[in-house]
């Protein structure tokens, strides 16, 4: 009888080793590379974000909203600036913003966001903004950073991390995380003069 209960415990501790999955929401983003590979990934709040192209859409004059834009400079206002936008076209979206037309290689601390785009209003600091279900998260003095690794416009790369604290626009009890962010893409040249 204990070599049976024995046998059955060994067996339901094997079934259940066998079955766990590595649920580690950092395993889920794309990998931390220098390359331009044109990857982004944080976890939000604990949750996986990664941009994705819109589908089933196709924009004026064709073509399909992109997860991930770059842009930089400004022809409407004669600020310098470049921003990330990050979206997935389901339930958030992420804005980063460096007063700067081309990032420098170093870290920019994160302050208090306007929560609009660089055609807006476009403040001499850097800040990060995100839409989560229809509800704005704006970043605050010193909650976070954005470290530049690598800006290599010769090879067109620009690549590296961030984190982030952004509290609720209308509730500043309501905060989130931005963790393990990562970004590797293709630099764009300023579009400005």
């Amino acid at each position: 009888m204990k070599h049976l209960l024995l046998k059955t415990t060994l067996l339901l501790f094997a079934i259940t080793f066998f079955n766990c999955e590595n649920n580690d929401p950092q395993d889920q983003l794309p990998p931390i590379t220098q390359t331009g590979e044109n990857t982004f990934g944080a976890i939000v709040d604990g949750n996986v974000f990664i941009p994705k192209d819109k589908t089933g859409y196709s924009a004026p004059g064709g073509g399909r909203p992109r997860g991930l834009n770059i842009s930089s400079g400004d022809g409407i206002i004669s600020k310098n600036y470049y921003a990330i936008s990050a979206v997935n076209y389901i339930d958030m979206d992420i804005y980063i913003y460096i007063p700067e037309d081309r990032p420098q290689q170093k870290e920019y601390i994160i302050q208090l966001s306007p929560g609009t785009t660089s055609i807006s209003n476009a403040p001499d600091f850097p800040h990060i903004y995100c839409y989560i279900n229809n509800r704005k998260y704006i970043s605050f003095e010193n909650s976070g950073s954005i470290n530049f690794e690598v800006v290599d416009f010769t090879n067109q790369v620009c690549a590296g991390i961030f984190y982030a604290k952004l509290k609720n626009e209308n509730d500043e009890n309501d905060l989130i995380e931005i963790t393990n962010g990562r970004f590797d893409f293709i630099c764009t040249e300023p579009i400005g003069d």
